[in-house]
């Protein structure tokens, strides 16, 4: 604004008599509305972890508050923009983000340590389907609320998401705000909101997801895994690997996808794409790790022909355990495939691949994994075996 009219008396009686209330007023009414979306905040309903059971709801699960905030929020910032006063912008915006980052986000994080933290109530058994299904829905509250947010900020900037094409087109920052470098100046205060806030929720959700990590998907797995193995053996003679005595080839991998399936598919259905993938990431990871220990364990108890039928074996729960989702979850499992296939090696050509130095081997084409002294000790698996 010029300094003419900034110094203005009329502008001072205008900043007394408008400005200054406005702002305390939008302060206040955006605090109170989110006290009250949370007063009377609903969870959706008929949600389960049971597989064969429909949901009662519609995707995305969170609860009513998420949508009755991020109204306001738009409402707020809509309006705040309206007035084109860089003195609301500067007042209105800052009091938004820190009721976001305080009040909105403090009150998500307290419900998930205090209300739904998936807590076994007895040790060694799972925590209850309505506190993981309470929890669940809080981690999308997170996720969608920064997307939600994402959308509004865009939005006002002037950005649209091609991916919602009915998103309504507001008049542009220069236009409301055509003084010297006002424009400018919303614009990075409207994106700090955003950058702000999905930094916080971010952080939140990632903890949340190592919760679900160690309270859900490790008591789910643990048995998963002594099924998946139970009565197999790996140190197979002729009639053992004859296909036409006994076809077990797919009963290992069979029966892990099963198990499998029985518990992430249910967590799957209730996420969101985007917090499911953080967790199956860190799921495969600690499933990856498992399997080393399994492999690691059969030390002198696996032959050529276990060999064989321990790579099938791996490979199989591999492809279940990745069905559906990125390709790139496979390489939490590459130390794994490394041991098979060095366990199913020539004795000529691990020989020749135990003298290669580490140049050589990258010349050829071969980043390993594993060190020297663990492909030495994976091959020993079956050297003790034969």
């Amino acid at each position: 604004m010029p300094d003419l009219l900034a110094n203005s008396r009329l502008h001072k009686k205008i900043v007394e008599a408008l400005i200054e209330p406005f702002n305390t007023m939008s302060t206040f009414f955006f605090r109170r509305s989110v006290e009250k979306a949370f007063q009377m905040d609903e969870p959706p309903f008929d949600l389960t972890l049971n597989p064969n059971k429909p949901l009662g709801s519609n995707a995305p699960f969170i609860t009513s508050a998420v949508d009755d905030v991020m109204y306001i929020v738009n409402q707020v910032l809509q309006r705040t923009l309206a007035t084109s006063q860089r003195s609301v912008v500067a007042s209105v915006m800052p009091s938004v983000s820190r009721v976001l980052t305080g009040d909105f986000f403090g009150m998500i994080q307290r419900k998930m340590r205090d209300e739904s933290y998936p807590k076994a109530a007895i040790q060694g058994a799972l925590p209850p389907e309505s506190v993981i299904i309470s929890f669940l829905v809080l981690i999308n509250n997170l996720d969608i609320s920064a997307d939600y947010l994402r959308r509004i900020v865009n939005s006002n900037l002037g950005k649209l998401d091609p991916n919602h094409q009915g998103q309504q087109q507001h008049a542009t920052i220069p236009d409301l705000f055509p003084f010297a470098h006002d424009a400018v100046f919303v614009e990075t205060t409207l994106t700090s909101i955003l950058t702000t806030f999905s930094s916080k929720t971010s952080d939140l959700i990632t903890e949340a997801v190592e919760v679900v990590l160690k309270q859900v998907m490790r008591p789910r797995l643990r048995p998963v895994f002594v099924e998946t193995f139970r009565d197999v053996e790996y140190l197979l003679d002729a009639d053992d690997a004859d296909p036409q005595t006994v076809d077990t080839d797919a009963m290992v991998p069979q029966r892990f996808e099963r198990g499998w399936m029985q518990f992430t598919l249910p967590i799957k259905r209730i996420l969101t794409p985007h917090t499911y993938d953080l967790l199956i990431s860190t799921t495969i990871s600690y499933l990856a790790r498992a399997l080393e220990k399994r492999i690691w364990s059969y030390y002198g108890r696996v032959n050529e022909l276990g060999a064989a039928k321990l790579e099938r074996d791996i490979s199989g729960i591999v492809n279940a355990a990745v069905k559906g989702g990125k390709y790139a979850l496979r390489d939490a499992f590459v130390r794994c495939t490394e041991m098979t296939l060095i366990l199913n090696m020539e004795e000529d050509e691990w020989e020749e691949v135990r003298g290669l130095g580490v140049e050589e081997q990258r010349e050829q084409g071969m980043e390993w994994h594993l060190d020297a002294s663990e492909r030495a000790r994976t091959r020993g698996i079956i050297d003790d075996g034969r």
